[in-house]
């Protein structure tokens, strides 16, 4: 039995990871409860939206690399927007494929004028969504832009709320809207994905722009004035989390950034574990690359929108990445002690017990906003915790050994593409 200062070191210790667990646990209940509220708030907002007197022209840019087996059904998608016809352009961005990407663009060009071609070539390319953005965005004719990824299906009326909202109101650089999982029922691996996108656009997105006014600009679905883009610099060809990093300097400028949840995307996520960990480890070291690009400037700044979005960063990859490794233990050392005590009389297991049930209340309430409180997600959401959950921890301690050990430098990786089902590519 340890006594002295090694116990105390040892009490300390733990007595910090269990403040650190619930203060993580209380915050995300917070922005769960304003996320409720906003869904309440927005219910039938798209019928009362403000419409613009005359909808400006918006061009949709779409980088694309290698994306032969899905960019078609995109372009389908966007032809199809409820849009005034001749006020949208779609430029979509060749970024030096080397399969039939370019074909399946010049064959859907035939057919619709409103679709541009923007071809980098070899030895150009291949550098990145941002690079791939700055470089279409000579191109792009109008001073409203929105963005979607090559494997999205855009419901009809999302591009129109969305600039409807960015309308309305001047003091708004961007508007961003939902992305919702297509697949989310082919396994247990997208359920968890599609758990994990609820919970974050109803507790992240409109938890935070309930209380703060503040939402970020996620890697698809959203528009952005053109004015706003250029002054913050347009986006960072460094940044491999190109949204994240384009989030803060937005705010940095003054912008605010507004989140619109009925402005929907639907797109494929990855269905195997291999695949979801490449492209998780290049969002971890994405945020990783802005929480080091803007920590050191927070305390020269007075913008709050800035510090949250950083503070958010460090939650998300460094924070709540300590605290799961703690949980663990916590769990570990309360199922070791139990076996004694029993698990009644041990007030880790106590503490640790109360803070799953939580953690699923959380995301209970998260699917119950979007309708998708089923027996079935319940249950996933409870294997989250020791499964994905996991799995994240592992992506993170990968993340940070690549940055902090080995220094590799940051370099884009593209996730790799599923076809879609008769079924998927029907909605």
């Amino acid at each position: 039995m340890t006594t002295g200062l090694p116990a105390l070191i040892h009490d300390v210790l733990l007595g910090l990871c269990v403040i650190g667990a619930w203060s993580v646990l209380i915050l995300y209940a917070v922005l769960t409860v304003a996320g409720y509220v906003y869904s309440r708030e927005t219910a039938g907002a798209r019928e009362r939206r403000k419409e613009p007197q005359e909808w400006p022209g918006v061009s949709i840019l779409v980088p694309a690399h290698n994306e032969e087996i899905v960019v078609a059904g995109t372009i389908e998608s966007l032809l199809h927007l409820d849009y005034p016809r001749g006020r949208i352009e779609i430029i979509v961005i060749d970024d030096s494929s080397n399969d039939r990407t370019r074909r399946v663009i010049e064959h859907l060009m035939a057919t619709d004028r409103r679709l541009k071609l923007v071809a980098i070539p070899p030895g150009l390319g291949g550098k990145g969504k941002s690079h791939a953005l700055n470089l279409a965005l000579r191109h792009a004719s109008h001073d409203v832009l929105a963005v979607y990824d090559a494997d999205n299906s855009p419901e009809p009326g999302s591009l129109r709320y969305l600039v409807a909202e960015l309308m309305a109101d001047d003091r708004l650089a961007a508007t961003v809207g939902k992305v919702r999982t297509l697949n989310r029922a082919t396994n247990f691996l997208t359920r968890c994905i599609n758990i994990e996108f609820i919970s974050f656009q109803w507790m992240i997105q409109a938890g935070r722009w309930r209380l703060f006014g503040l939402a970020s600009v996620p890697g698809t679905n959203y528009v952005i004035r053109r004015k706003a883009l250029e002054r913050a610099g347009g986006w960072d060809p460094t940044a491999i989390a190109d949204d994240a990093e384009l989030t803060v300097r937005l705010s940095q400028e003054g912008y605010r950034v507004k989140f619109v949840p009925y402005a929907i995307t639907w797109e494929p996520e990855p269905q195997h574990w291999g695949v979801w960990v490449r492209q998780r480890l290049r969002w971890a070291r994405g945020g990783t690359y802005v929480v080091r690009k803007f920590f050191p400037r927070l305390g020269r700044l007075r913008r709050r929108d800035l510090l949250l979005e950083v503070m958010h960063l460090l939650t998300i990859y460094h924070f709540f990445f300590v605290i799961l490794i703690f949980s663990d233990l916590i769990f570990l050392s309360g199922v070791i002690t139990g076996m004694t005590v029993g698990v009644t009389h041990n007030p880790l297991m106590v503490l640790w017990a109360l803070g799953f049930a939580l953690f699923l209340l959380e995301l209970a309430i998260a699917l119950a906003i979007e309708g998708e409180h089923t027996p079935l997600n319940l249950l996933v959401a409870a294997a989250m915790y020791f499964t994905y959950c996991q799995v994240w921890v592992y992506v993170c301690a990968k993340a940070h050994y690549l940055d902090l050990v080995r220094q590799e430098r940051l370099r884009w990786e593209k996730t790799m593409r599923v076809p879609r089902t008769a079924e998927e590519q029907g909605r």
